[in-house]
């Protein structure tokens, strides 16, 4: 029997390395991630095995593997080297995003995030309509605070009720608050995840741009998506918002 040799494809390796996924040098491949995985509680499922393309240069961008891994941290959380392992599933996105190779509901999502601020499909111009009886004003430069629900917070009808108490109980306590309403932009925590990252950038900008323009300074927010982006990736633009997640504003009133 004959064992077939297969040489790491160093223009796929450089490839990966540019889009963030070059962490693969530090795995041993102990296994330890595909262990911890949520996934194979449920299904089958590799992130070892997706490592191990990333060292050999050859990701498999037509599979449905890269897709399945949710970024939820838990394999670098248990990782005996530290090993970023996300990274090296998002570099595989970003890789088959520039060469149009996405699943078709990441496809609607795109579209809908580009032309509408939001991955649901609703219209722009009503994002701020779950405020329209609640006393609720337009962020103006001098407030205190701007609140940024973000997406499904604005829109979900379910998830619109804790919207909806929150602003009750900034009002209760006097806070000096407003809203961008229909110029409030999706964070684009999700879709960056996705290898959209060209997406993301323009998202971030225009929300950047928004916030600059109406002079915030303080941005509270419901969702911990946007908590997240807006705290640790925002940064890379040069800009230093206070980020205040709407439980720990709470907690200090």
């Amino acid at each position: 029997m004959t064992m077939e040799i297969v040489a790491p494809y160093q223009d796929g390796i450089d490839v990966i390395k540019q889009n963030g996924g070059d962490v693969f040098r530090f795995c041993y491949q102990c296994g330890m991630c595909d262990t911890v995985c949520p996934w194979n509680k449920v299904t089958n499922f590799s992130m070892r095995k997706l490592v191990r393309e990333a060292t050999f240069g050859l990701p498999e961008l037509d599979g449905e593997a890269m897709w399945r891994c949710t970024t939820c941290g838990k394999c670098p959380q248990r990782c005996p080297r530290g090993v970023g392992t996300m990274d090296v599933s998002i570099s595989f996105r970003r890789i088959a995003s520039e060469a149009d190779i996405i699943p078709a509901p990441v496809h609607t999502v795109t579209t809908s995030l580009a032309a509408q601020g939001n991955p649901l499909r609703e219209e722009r111009s009503t994002r701020g309509d779950w405020a329209k009886d609640l006393s609720v004003k337009t962020f103006t430069d001098g407030m205190e605070i701007l609140y940024f629900p973000g997406c499904y917070y604005s829109y979900d009808r379910r998830i619109r009720k804790a919207t909806e108490a929150t602003v009750k109980i900034l009002n209760a306590a006097g806070v000096d608050f407003g809203i961008l309403g229909s110029k409030e932009t999706c964070c684009g925590e999700s879709i960056r995840k996705t290898g959209a990252e060209d997406l993301f950038k323009q998202l971030a900008k225009e929300n950047i741009k928004n916030f600059i323009d109406a002079g915030v300074k303080k941005i509270l927010v419901s969702s911990p998506h946007c908590y997240h982006t807006f705290k640790n990736e925002y940064t890379d633009f040069k800009v230093n918002f206070e980020i205040v997640h709407i439980t720990q504003y709470l907690f200090c009133l």
